[in-house]
């Protein structure tokens, strides 16, 4: 009891000197601001960014950070991106600026133009990124929807995804192509970048941090940005008289929160179960089963899969198939990752601040976008068509997002009583979210289950039936 009474007063105190930090001196000038490189040309800033950023995420570079920080970028990109890669082994990596972007037909290049930033690995996946400061967009249009040929190879070579981002200023109007995730130089700053140096500055060559600190400065002072930095030197500081308190409540519940990424599945369960809407049954390590107390076949059983930290899957059997033999009934990804499906998912890993902060739960409908292109289109195409009747039938907390992957959202108060801990809590709003969506939905249910199926025929030209 001693212990956690002199744990919650180093923690007001923390909390009553961050609240001090109000001050903050004006910063020096930038050497590219000394220079004037921004304040000459619009373009000049973005060939010298384009250029800096593409030294500092290209692995073979002589920086010091091998594929460090690039990681760090892919593993910050926006929920909008989707981008569903594992980046554990970045070696097969490329990195490229002003990458040249064909439309051709029949062997003649009809039109061409040149996007910022290519990162790929061949013949496997590739993230486009267009940076823009004050130009208006007038290719991400093209590049997504006319373009054939990426850098001279054809798109279609690109088995496991095609990502598209659009770097731009927070001022400044969104990509023209809805399907480029839009990021804003403040968010990569704030997300990626400064996290990057204050976590790593020690461990890479100075030089290479300082051309960071340099680099994180010009962009502040290329975009605009006017808003005022708390004293970082104050709040490092501040870090270090209260390391002790910070670890010890950060590291507690960051073992809570693992623990619970892989049991949530069970709890939901179980929750459910006590309810009275269904019973458990046992499937495997990653997957719990669960039986709807019903004898509607078409909502069949479902399976909640807790194999990731990030992606809390819920999804009906049935609803992920092998592409080679439709038949083939999946509860994880093929080996060969030839596969299709939807589901409802929760974000554990990247929506945790949105848990935390704000006490809300959103509750995703999906359609995946490792799926095969056609499938997504022709998918959301036949989605689109019922709309109307879609909407009537979702719950208050539910909307229709008009986006081609996350297509419904639910959002949920996290409400943590008196007599229960955070967890119990958000175990309670998903249990919420799976009566609204699903136990009290057959009519949801049976029109997605619809649209899969009648996708799965148009597209693979294979008739199967819902189980």
């Amino acid at each position: 009891m001693k212990a956690n009474a002199t744990l919650e007063a180093d923690l007001r105190a923390l909390e009553r000197k961050w609240e001090q930090i109000t001050d903050v001196p004006k910063s020096p000038r930038s050497l590219m601001d000394v220079i004037e490189y921004s304040l000459g040309s619009q373009k000049k800033a973005e060939v010298y960014v384009n250029r800096l950023l593409a030294y500092f995420l290209d692995p073979e570079e002589p920086h010091g950070m091998d594929a460090e920080f690039l990681r760090a970028v892919l593993d910050g990109l926006p929920d909008e991106c989707d981008f569903q890669v594992d980046i554990h082994d970045l070696s097969d990596v490329v990195v490229d600026d002003q990458v040249q972007v064909e439309k051709v037909v029949d062997g003649t290049t009809e039109s061409s133009g040149i996007v910022d930033l290519l990162i790929e690995v061949p013949n496997e996946w590739f993230l486009m990124i267009e940076l823009k400061f004050s130009a208006k967009d007038t290719q991400t249009e093209f590049y997504y929807r006319e373009a054939t040929h990426v850098g001279g190879r054809p798109k279609t070579d690109y088995e496991s995804g095609k990502y598209y981002l659009y770097l731009h200023q927070s001022d400044q109007p969104s990509a023209n192509e809805s399907n480029f995730a839009n990021w804003t130089w403040q968010e990569f700053r704030n997300d990626v970048l400064e996290p990057f140096l204050f976590e790593n500055a020690a461990r890479f060559p100075q030089r290479t941090v300082n051309q960071l600190r340099e680099f994180n400065d010009d962009i502040e002072s290329i975009s605009g940005m006017t808003d005022q930095q708390q004293n970082e030197q104050e709040k490092v500081e501040l870090y270090l008289e209260h390391y002790d308190a910070i670890s010890d409540v950060t590291d507690t519940f960051d073992d809570r929160w693992e623990t619970f990424t892989d049991h949530w599945g069970r709890r939901l369960g179980e929750t459910l179960e006590r309810d009275g809407y269904g019973s458990v049954s046992d499937f495997d390590d990653d997957v719990t089963g669960f039986v709807l107390a019903t004898d509607d076949t078409k909502r069949g059983d479902w399976r909640f899969r807790t194999s990731s930290s990030d992606w809390g899957m819920i999804f009906k059997d049935g609803w992920w198939r092998h592409v080679d033999d439709l038949s083939r009934v999946l509860h994880s990804r093929a080996d060969d990752r030839n596969d299709v499906r939807i589901g409802f998912h929760h974000r554990l890993g990247r929506n945790r601040d949105l848990a935390l902060g704000e006490r809300t739960l959103n509750v995703y409908f999906r359609n995946m976008g490792a799926n095969d292109q056609e499938f997504i289109d022709e998918f959301v195409d036949a989605f689109n068509s019922r709309t109307s009747e879609i909407g009537d039938l979702l719950p208050p907390r539910a909307e229709i997002t008009g986006i081609k992957d996350d297509m419904l959202v639910a959002a949920y108060d996290i409400e943590v009583e008196d007599d229960q801990s955070f967890f119990d809590a958000y175990i309670e709003s998903l249990n919420e979210a799976f009566v609204d969506l699903v136990v009290e939905n057959e009519a949801l249910v049976s029109v997605l289950d619809d649209i899969y199926y009648e996708t799965i025929e148009s597209v693979y030209r294979v008739s199967i039936q819902s189980d």
